[in-house]
Formats: C-alpha cells, sequence, structure tokens
C-alpha cells in the first residue's frame, strides 16, 4: 500500500527470542520475545516476521510474479464493504540487486502468480521472492496481555504527516477504528516499522514467529514515520544498524522512545554514513546504546528515504 515512495527513491539510487529459539534450519530460525508495557506510552515493533507460504525462483512480468502451488484467492487483499482494506501478504523479493529486500503488498493471486502493487518498472526477469502473510492489528491483540479495552489504543503515523489512531477491543475483533466500532484487526503493520501504543496500566506482548534472515528495504518519510529493526535479540546498536545513510546529514532526527511510559525520547543524528549523539559526536560501537526488544525510532525527515535494513542473521 505504501510503496510508491519507495520506489521513487529506489529508481534515482525484552527477552532475547534466541536464547529460547528453535532452529528448525539453519536459515529458519523461530522464538519468542516478551516486551513489557508501562504505564503511559511506548513504541511497539513487531521483531518478527511470519513463515513464507512460498519461498523460490520467479518470473518478473508486468507487475506480475510467478509462484507455484498456491491456492487460487488465497492471497487476496481483504474484501470488506464496511470498511478500508488491507493487504493479507507482501512479496519480498530476495535476490541480490538495486531491489533485494523490496516489500511489495498482493493484491491478488492464480494458483501460478501473484500480482502486487507498485512493481518498478524496471524489475523484470528472473529473481527469488518469498511470500509472507502480513502481521497485523489481531496479531498484536492475541499477543498481548493486560491491555485496556476502548481505552489503550496505538497510532501510525503514515506518509505525509498523516496519522491514524485505532483502539484495543479483545474479543474476535483485537482492534476497533477511532470510531470505537468498525472492525480494524485486519490492519497491518509493515515489516521494519511500528506503531506508538499508549496504555492505561502495565501490561505486555508476547511476540513469536521466525527471525527474519533476509535484508529489508524499510521507507522513511517525509514528516514523521516509525521505523523499527526486525530483532528480537537486542543486540542492535544505534551505530551499527545502517540507518545513517537513510536519513539527511545533521538535520535529519532518529528519536528513540523511552521506555518508561513518558514517551520522552533520545535523539539522534546522521553526519551521512554515521549515527551522532544529540551533540553531533560520533557514536562508537564500542559504547553505543542497544535498542530494546521491539523498540524504534520516530523519524522526522525532510525528505523521503530508504533504510536499508540488514537482517539480525544471514540465511543464505
Amino acid at each position: 500500500m505504501k510503496k510508491t515512495n519507495l520506489i521513487a527513491i529506489l529508481a534515482l539510487a525484552a527477552t532475547p527470542a534466541f536464547l529460547h529459539a528453535q532452529t528448525t534450519s539453519y536459515s529458519q530460525v523461530v522464538g519468542y520475545s516478551k516486551l513489557s508495557i508501562n504505564q503511559g506510552g511506548r513504541l511497539i515493533a513487531p521483531v518478527f516476521v511470519k513463515a513464507a507460504v512460498y519461498s523460490g525462483s520467479s518470473t518478473v512480468t508486468s507487475g506480475i510474479f510467478s509462484a507455484s502451488g498456491l491456492s487460487a484467492g488465497a492471497l487476496n487483499t481483504t474484501s470488506f464493504s464496511d470498511r478500508p482494506n488491507f493487504p493479507t501478504h507482501y512479496v519480498k523479493v530476495t535476490s541480490a540487486g538495486t531491489y533485494q529486500g523490496l516489500v511489495l503488498d498482493v493484491l491478488s493471486n492464480t494458483a501460478t502468480s501473484v500480482t502486487v502493487a507498485g512493481t518498478p518498472a524496471d524489475l523484470t526477469g528472473s529473481v527469488t521472492i518469498e511470500v509472507i502473510p502480513h502481521y497485523t492489528l489481531l496479531d498484536l491483540a492475541n499477543e498481548s496481555t493486560g491491555l485496556a479495552p476502548y481505552s489503550d489504543a496505538v497510532t501510525f503515523y503514515d506518509s505525509g504527516n498523516n496519522k491514524r489512531t485505532y483502539y484495543y477491543a479483545g474479543g474476535s475483533d483485537g482492534f476497533v477504528a477511532d470510531d470505537y466500532s468498525t472492525p480494524s484487526g485486519h490492519v497491518i503493520i509493515d515489516p521494519g516499522t511500528g506503531v506508538i501504543l499508549n496504555a492505561g496500566g502495565n501490561s505486555s506482548i508476547t511476540m513469536t514467529g521466525v527471525v527474519n534472515n533476509k535484508k529489508t528495504l524499510v521507507p522513511v518519510y517525509a514528516g514523521e514515520s516509525i521505523v523499527a529493526p526486525l530483532d528480537p535479540s537486542g543486540i542492535s546498536k544505534v551505530s551499527d544498524i545502517n540507518l545513517a545513510p537513510a536519513i539527511a546529514a545533521y538535520s535529519d532526527a532518529a528519536s528513540v522512545v523511552l521506555l518508561n511510559g513518558s514517551l520522552a525520547t533520545s535523539t539522534y543524528y546522521s553526519d551521512g554514513t554515521g549515527m551522532l549523539d544529540d551533540g553531533y559526536n560520533a557514536l562508537d560501537s564500542s559504547t553505543s546504546p542497544v535498542l530494546a526488544v521491539g523498540n524504534g525510532f520516530i523519524i522526522n525527515a525532510g525528505a523521503d528515504g530508504i533504510w536499508v535494513q540488514n537482517p539480525v542473521i544471514s540465511g543464505n
């Protein structure tokens, strides 16, 4: 849905999960990670991805990816008549090249093909891909304990400085829109992004899933946006996550939300290649702050950018 700016730019250019992970193969590690939530506000970002429903080679023609063995229509966008609809799956390009890590929302599929939104015109020919279900607000609700219905809320920071809020409702819907009635459990949190959760009391979220082992291209929008590493281990250092090239030197701010519920932040900058503290001093890897599991950044940017997010572990 929100990939147009990312493609335009490309055309121009807690409890650590690993300690409790089950390894099914070198390329797939599954586990869990518990995020504690203090009363007040904090940033919440998914730290796992879901298991791919397709992984392999594909041929791209006019925005359609070949993929075998799918059930026709199983990947289609939601089709409610009483609420905004969202994609249910995305394609991630995993082959080397300019578009490695590109995430494209799935619009529809047949048994042998997948149609996505916003494919770059020069993305053609043979590639490798994964087709992965989106993480949704219903997933977040199902993984949470202690949230207060119709009081606790999550807010998205979208492109164009737009914001939208959903309220926890529990039950089969998980969340509702800001009218307190429209079911919104199908709303997605894009990979590499997050939301601001405002909670009236202490609570927790125990996330489970597959450890991401592929590069991910995460859009940074002009204005405010929320980005976060797909890292359930809690080892991501601010200095070492390749964020600096994605934001403008000495002007764009990357603010880490503190976990004490206050919504206060620690702010960092970039010199174009490395990260700086709020006094514009270079961060040293040996002493750099580490992002807590499920935390991330509120970015204030003057222009759109791309965070080339490397995986915590390598799968290939």
